[in-house]
């Protein structure tokens, strides 16, 4: 039977966490009043959209490519024919000069062609939630709603490896020994999800046989090491909680998940980082390594099985006007048996880098590579897929990490024949090889 998580806040607190979830702090002319007379004032306003035009071989980016080309594995630059947003407000409710209240709501939409129309734009929330900071006096966050919460991600490829949006509540960043400490109860709500497709057992996950969880994750996190490092270390236990549609057609019990995480981060010169993770998955989440998942989410025809993760990526300057950015995932699904009896085990391996090149704080050029290589055994029989990305890039802008308008240029090609009975990788499953040219926006504020 499906039930429904309420998560509970413990306490309430304050803390000014280094996310890029608010668009602006909170401001000292707010401190010791409770609401400003003016209800608009003080309203933080921000959120990321991406949007643009690309034509493709045939003249259709759908045919040619589709909405993207295993950018989680080959990067996301060039990669990208849809338009999306996330549009966000915030008020401060209450502040007394130590503690505060705060509320957060974005909103998010997504069309999955380059051709947007009202008709086929789904919205949803990607945040909604209440935060209570620093009522414990430890520098936390207590909140209870919706939220982006405490997501881990490779932004050069649009992966998050740890959370997506849940609906929860808890405690975040609790100021304990050298580092900080977060607590949360979330519930994973997948029966609406049409964000992850399916194109096989164990290559990727098939939003139907997707399961809803309860989840407590644990998180103590800013650990320094030595000069320039720090340690977070996560855990997640995922409770199956099918849907009675579910049970009733599928005729199996669900397993549930854990996962384990660990990542260094470490300071490289001035301005760059080099970020190296290791993640464990276990039954229900064995498969969310080889299938690029965010460590959130439960597959429910996967009764055993493990997996892991070994990832490493960041920003590095390599000189005074070229930055390198590069992101390296390896993982493994091992001893995997589904309930339907079938047996198999998967590997992915991925590697992409951007080299950029500024000529100006208003211009720049980007060259990025990016190429995977895919095996899955299923009841003895081997199967495999390989492809890689080729993107030039100019782009307009008005600083370094700024938003910025792109004209770019991207090849592809992909070796899938024995992988499923989808045919060829583009071209409407009639070619391995393609490319795109294309206009885009990225703006964030």
């Amino acid at each position: 039977m499906k039930t429904t998580l309420l998560p509970l806040a413990v306490s309430v607190t304050l803390a000014l966490l280094p996310t890029t979830v608010f668009a602006t702090e909170t401001t000292a002319a707010a401190s010791k009043t409770i609401v400003a007379a003016d209800p608009l004032a003080g309203i933080d306003f921000y959120g990321y959209f991406r949007a643009g035009v690309a034509g493709g071989e045939n003249g259709s980016m759908k045919e040619a490519v589709g909405g993207s080309f295993q950018k989680n594995k080959v990067g996301r630059l060039g990669n990208e024919f849809d338009t999306y947003a996330e549009i966000g407000f915030g008020k401060e409710l209450y502040n007394t000069g130590n503690q505060s209240v705060y509320i957060q709501t974005m909103i998010n939409m997504y069309d999955g062609d380059s051709n947007s129309n009202n008709g086929d734009n789904p919205f949803g929330w990607e945040n909604l939630n209440m935060q209570f900071r620093n009522f414990l006096g430890l520098e936390e966050t207590t909140w209870v709603g919706i939220r982006q919460y405490n997501k881990y991600s490779i932004d050069a490829n649009d992966y998050d490896y740890w959370n997506h949006t849940n609906i929860g509540g808890g405690i975040e960043k609790m100021s304990l020994g050298q580092g900080k400490l977060s607590v949360a109860v979330l519930h994973r709500d997948i029966e609406e999800d049409n964000s992850i497709g399916a194109d096989g057992e164990l290559d990727s996950i098939d939003v139907d046989d997707l399961v809803d969880s309860n989840q407590l994750e644990l998180m103590y996190d800013s650990q320094p090491l030595w000069s320039g490092a720090t340690l977070a270390v996560g855990y997640k236990y995922l409770g199956a909680d099918a849907s009675d549609e579910q049970i009733q057609h599928n005729n199996h019990d669900y397993s549930d998940g854990q996962t384990v995480m660990a990542v260094v981060k470490q300071q490289v010169l001035d301005t760059g980082t080099n970020n190296t993770v290791i993640q464990y998955y276990s039954d229900g989440s064995a498969l969310q390594g080889v299938t690029f998942g965010a460590a959130d989410t439960l597959n429910g025809t996967v009764k055993s099985g493990n997996g892991w993760a070994l990832r490493n990526y960041g920003v590095i300057p390599l000189a005074k006007d070229w930055d390198l950015s590069h992101a390296i995932n390896y993982a493994t699904a091992n001893d995997v048996e589904l309930w339907n009896g079938n047996k198999g085990e998967g590997t992915t391996v991925s590697a992409s880098a951007k080299v950029t090149y500024h000529w100006s704080d208003y211009t720049r050029t980007y060259v990025e590579l990016g190429y995977f290589d895919d095996e899955k055994t299923v009841d003895g029989a081997n199967y495999d897929r390989s492809g890689s990305k080729y993107t030039i890039a100019q782009a307009l802008t008005y600083g370094r990490d700024k938003p910025e308008l792109r004209l770019y240029a991207s090849y592809f090609d992909s070796s899938s024949d024995n992988w499923d009975n989808s045919g060829s990788a583009f071209e409407n499953g009639h070619s391995n090889d393609t490319w795109a040219v294309g206009l885009q926006a990225n703006v964030f504020w």
